[in-house]
């Protein structure tokens, strides 16, 4: 592919970005995330300078960098627990069981707080659902679950038992929901690793405006620690951060920054395309 000083050419897409772990060579092997919903993707470089300096006016007379750095900042609109667990956590998500119920074996519980004021006062003979406390928890798929193991507290906290409840009175109450559910541990000892990093991209000639291929490969990315989910009530939803610290690999080649064509394609025929009604025309009916 011969470029010439002449072209120009634009980027703007987001990267797709695909992470692969790396071998005991530093060579990628299975891809263990991809990204296709990135909002940005940036590649900074910097780089520390001194110079020599002297004659008249002590101007500079040589210069020397030193100190390269270069960082990329990924920055996702959606998450999946394989991200989420590289982000904060060593990479791995996995199946939530808890077995320390005992009525029900091999399930997984969650344990839930919840507000309420009792409507009622409640006899030695009565429970906590005479008081209007509602013994099913009423999903966002409209079905209605257990709350199993109930614990009641008054508002400063204190125990108090499912028959003592008064009227007009508010009450915290801790429950338990059977849950199929998927965790991602974040201990104080794991960190995000280090991987082969390749983003898929375009680029866009000044003469003739048709988008040509343009990837980014860094062979070794070290995901940085620090990062940030915003949880607010008004406002954007939630970005999702992955900032890389590229590493100097064994040959020195920090990024590749590939630009190129596909050679041997032939072209496609089209297929015939159809237009479906949600209705059956009758243009004699329409006179």
């Amino acid at each position: 592919m011969a470029m010439s000083i002449l072209d120009r050419y634009g980027i703007k897409e987001a990267a797709n970005i695909t992470f692969y772990e790396l071998d005991g060579l530093g060579r990628p092997t299975n891809p263990v995330l991809f990204i296709d919903t990135a909002k940005t993707s940036t590649i900074e470089q910097t780089a520390e300078n001194t110079s020599a300096k002297g004659g008249y006016g002590n101007a500079e007379l040589i210069s020397w960098d030193f100190g390269k750095e270069i960082t990329v900042a990924l920055t996702d609109a959606l998450y999946s627990p394989k991200s989420m667990a590289i982000m904060f956590g060593d990479g791995a998500v996995r199946a939530y069981n808890d077995t320390t119920q005992a009525n029900v074996s091999d399930s997984a519980y969650l344990m839930r707080t919840e507000v309420f004021t009792a409507t009622s006062s409640v006899t030695a003979a009565g429970s906590a659902p005479d008081a209007g406390w509602n013994p099913k928890y009423i999903g966002p798929d409209g079905k209605a679950y257990n709350k199993i193991n109930p614990k009641f507290y008054t508002e400063v906290g204190n125990s108090v038992a499912s028959t003592a409840l008064v009227s007009a009175t508010k009450y915290f109450c801790t429950y338990d929901l059977q849950v199929d559910a998927q965790i991602i541990e974040i201990s104080a000892d794991t960190f995000p690793g280090t991987y082969y990093v390749v983003g898929d991209t375009y680029a866009r000639p000044f003469a003739g405006g048709k988008d040509e291929f343009f990837q980014f490969i860094i062979p070794k990315a070290k995901i940085q620690a620090e990062n940030t989910i915003t949880m607010e009530a008004d406002g954007d939803p939630s970005v999702f951060n992955l900032n890389l610290r590229v590493l100097r690999p064994e040959d020195g080649v920090m990024i590749k920054l590939v630009q190129y064509n596909l050679v041997g394609g032939t072209d496609v025929t089209g297929t015939a395309s159809k237009i479906y009604h949600n209705h059956i025309l009758n243009p004699q009916a329409n006179g």
